[in-house]
């Protein structure tokens, strides 16, 4: 319970630095911006987007709607861009957890501000051919990778169990000039066989901590 409770702690206090007080106030900043957007998305089509539906059906809306909210919105194609916005954001979570207190504290901001905008690009064009069938098949890891290994998160098919799209960070060291931290992703449209780059952030001449250890290898 108290080894629970510290790790909140310091996820809570690493999350300051984007802007969010808990992980709680993280799931519910983007539901109000989700909420925003069908909003806008209904007056400019006069369509709904919102169905009232079996909540155990869905589990992504669960984690990222208050308790109790009966209206959830729908996975389907319509509703893509709502819901790569979701995981671009669950991007930023599982990040802060992998680097833990020490190398977050310095890296943070340059990770969210870098970092996430060109891997959300990549979302997008990972999801743009999803059919409603695929956007209901589609997972995402919840456990990144702790020690020296370089998963973040990864996007799969559940009935296939294929990875679609793998975002990792790798630590370089580079002759006289320190240690990077070089973020890429992979993809099955070329079977994982290339590193694609997205940035590097530059952490020092000293060998930075492992991830976080209170996460399984």
């Amino acid at each position: 319970m108290i080894k629970w409770m510290k790790r909140s702690l310091i996820l809570s206090s690493v999350l300051l630095s984007f802007g969010f007080t808990t992980s709680g106030d993280l799931h519910y900043a983007v539901a109000a911006e989700l909420n925003g957007k069908v909003d806008k998305a209904q007056d400019e089509t006069d369509e709904s987007l919102i169905y009232k539906i079996d909540h155990n059906d869905y589990d992504l809306y669960k984690a990222v709607l208050p308790v109790g909210t009966e209206h959830y919105i729908h996975r389907d194609v319509a509703s893509a861009p709502l819901l790569n916005e979701y995981i671009s954001m669950l991007a930023i979570e599982q990040g802060v957890k992998k680097f833990g207190p020490t190398i977050s504290n310095e890296i943070a901001k340059e990770y969210k501000q870098r970092i996430i905008p060109p891997f959300k690009e990549v979302i997008g064009e990972t999801t743009k051919d999803f059919s409603t069938k695929d956007w209901m098949s589609l997972k995402w890891t919840s456990q990144p990778t702790g020690g020296l290994g370089e998963k973040i998160i990864h996007l799969y098919h559940d009935e296939t169990g294929k990875d679609l799209l793998r975002f990792h960070v790798r630590r370089d060291q580079r002759p006289k000039q320190g240690y990077y931290f070089n973020f890429h992703y992979h993809t099955i449209a070329d079977n994982y066989e290339l590193h694609h780059e997205l940035g590097t952030i530059y952490w020092g001449k000293d060998i930075p901590p492992r991830w976080n250890s209170e996460i399984n290898m």
